[in-house]
């Protein structure tokens, strides 16, 4: 009786809420229109459309036995229509071409009556207008249309003929988590809609998305200190697809995140996966103290693979004080340098077995793979010859114009090499790296994280530039207000994609994947090298929040020789 009385109570402030929110709709169209969505947190959202007549008779329709499983689920949302615009579904069809495959941000009704509509959260969740990662636009993908509508209507779905009508809206909603009791603000149509306000300049606000993440990341850490590579999660579906290497670099991301969070369950889950990395994925073939090599799928030894296990080693050990797997860091190591030559370049792939040449050129992110873990080396053993190898290395991108790549592992080890060794050609070339991407870290419409990442370090580089009247200069060309201004609208737009209980709650598992990162245009694939770049970031970010105002006024200090040079 206790539980039913909170239950109304819940209940009866929501719709107060929402009745005071609604909004009419013009004839042909239903005075208001609301989609009522559920859940108990396990399975997809069943939603209801409620059509009414006036104020009265919405709060009668949503009062009704009817409706009483809606308001006793886990998580319940409510979405009222605010906008409808027909438009001939042919038009519609070829307009969804100019579209980025799921960034359609309106729902659809196929008539003016609402019966048969569904909501861009639904669309989203059962893949409705995604045809594959090989189709770069939306497009309705009637299989998939034909699978929903039989769940949410009971019919077969039937393709609309070219000249007949429908009908696009915008919406507002409200979302309520009956566990926690909180109830969240659902922005109208746009990036943020479908999803809570979240200011990730709150340090409260940002902990909770990094907390929370890394919470994900290491729960996909096995018993055997695998981790699940990731999910395709509108039919959760696994990704069956793996290497070492992401594996490492995810590690490396959860040890990032021990460091400020101190949590328990994330250590357990990093030795668990350090443990399988350093006894089960690393050979030493020449002899047991010499080289070693990180070995990953297809009998492979990757540059990248021996950089990201540095990493993930040398980090463990920085954020626990615990130096044991520093010997075999040392070693992973001499195996880098072992892939290198005289001209400061490194051989990207061999073959394990026999330590040939496989592939002299992969991907670029090794070579900034490969200088940063390095340079993470010396700072862990103080060992000159990791610093030579870094300085040579960087010398080889300079003179390259590796620049253009506007990679964030550059980056990283040329923002660290810089604390060392202050040259600077260093200094022009980590501002080169972002000067002319600015307005594409500010615009991107996927939410990029690495692109933070590229930010966040180049943030540190430019600080000690400010610092530094000497190297002020290597700074001249680059907009500092606007490179702020990109790295935070980059940091807010990280946002869209975490998969908040909202948004979560309309895909086939949401238990398995609230909490998580996810990569909207590739299906709103959750995969754990997405989220380990969405935690670097997000911990880098933090970072800044901190030295955000002492930033601030370096910049204001500086601004008006950094204009007249």
């Amino acid at each position: 009786m206790k539980d039913d009385g909170a239950r109304l109570v819940a209940m009866q402030m929501i719709l107060n809420r929402l009745t005071a929110a609604v909004v009419a709709l013009p004839a042909p169209y239903p005075r208001h229109v609301v989609f009522v969505s559920s859940t108990n947190g396990t399975e997809r959202a069943r939603v209801t459309t409620v059509a009414a007549k006036d104020l009265d008779d919405l709060e009668t329709r949503l009062a009704s036995p009817g409706m009483k499983h809606h308001f006793a689920a886990k998580y319940l949302r409510l979405d009222w229509v605010t906008l409808v615009h027909p438009i001939r579904f042919d038009d519609y069809a070829a307009a969804l071409k100019g579209v980025k495959r799921n960034y359609s941000r309106k729902g659809v009704s196929f008539d003016p009556a609402f019966r048969h509509a569904v909501t861009e959260a639904e669309i989203n969740g059962s893949a409705l207008l995604y045809k594959g990662g090989s189709v770069p636009h939306c497009e309705v993908n009637a299989t998939n249309f034909d699978v929903y509508w039989k769940r949410r209507f009971g019919q077969t779905f039937r393709m609309p003929a070219p000249a007949a009508m429908v009908h696009l809206f915008s919406s507002e909603g409200l979302f309520y988590d009956r566990v926690d009791g909180q109830s969240h603000v659902l922005p109208p149509t746009g990036p943020n809609t479908g999803r809570r306000i979240c200011d990730v300049n709150d340090l409260t606000q940002i902990d909770s998305l990094i907390r929370r993440g890394a919470d994900y990341l290491a729960g996909e850490v096995g018993a055997d200190g695998q981790f699940h590579y990731g999910w395709y999660p509108c039919f959760d579906r696994p990704i069956t697809h793996n290497n070492t290497l992401r594996q490492a670099s995810s590690t490396y991301a959860l040890c990032e995140a021990y460091g400020l969070l101190k949590s328990e369950n994330l250590a357990r889950a990093i030795e668990r996966s350090l443990h399988h990395l350093t006894s089960e994925r690393i050979i030493s073939p020449i002899s047991a103290d010499g080289p070693a090599y990180l070995v990953d799928l297809g009998n492979e030894i990757k540059l990248g693979g021996n950089a990201v296990a540095i990493l993930a080693l040398c980090k463990h050990a920085q954020a626990t004080g615990d130096q044991r797997y520093l010997p075999l860091a040392r070693r992973l190591g001499e195996g880098i340098l072992s892939m290198g030559g005289d001209d400061g370049q490194y051989n990207h792939v061999l073959h394990a077995d026999s330590l040939h040449l496989k592939e002299r050129r992969r991907t670029i992110y090794y070579d900034g793979e490969a200088a940063f873990a390095l340079m993470r080396l010396y700072h862990a053993t103080g060992e000159k010859r990791w610093l030579d190898a870094v300085q040579q290395a960087v010398q080889s991108y300079i003179a390259q114009d590796y620049w253009q790549y506007n990679d964030h592992w550059l980056a990283y080890c040329t923002t660290e090499l810089a604390l060392h060794d202050p040259d600077p050609s260093y200094f022009r070339f980590g501002v080169r790296n972002v000067k002319e991407y600015l307005e594409f870290i500010a615009g991107r419409v996927t939410t990029f994280p690495t692109l933070l990442e590229l930010c966040c370090a180049t943030r540190l580089l430019i600080r000690q530039a400010l610092t530094e009247p000497a190297l002020r200069h290597t700074l001249a060309g680059l907009d500092l207000p606007a490179f702020v201004r990109a790295m935070e609208a980059r940091a807010q737009y990280l946002a869209n994609g975490y998969f908040f209980p909202e948004v979560a709650m309309y895909f086939r598992n949401p238990a398995k994947i609230t909490g998580s990162f996810f990569i909207r245009h590739h299906g709103f694939r959750v995969r754990i090298d997405d989220v380990e770049h969405y935690l670097s970031g997000l911990i880098a970010y933090r970072a800044y929040l901190e030295d955000r105002d002492a930033f601030a006024d370096l910049i204001g200090h500086n601004a008006a020789e950094l204009t007249q040079g």
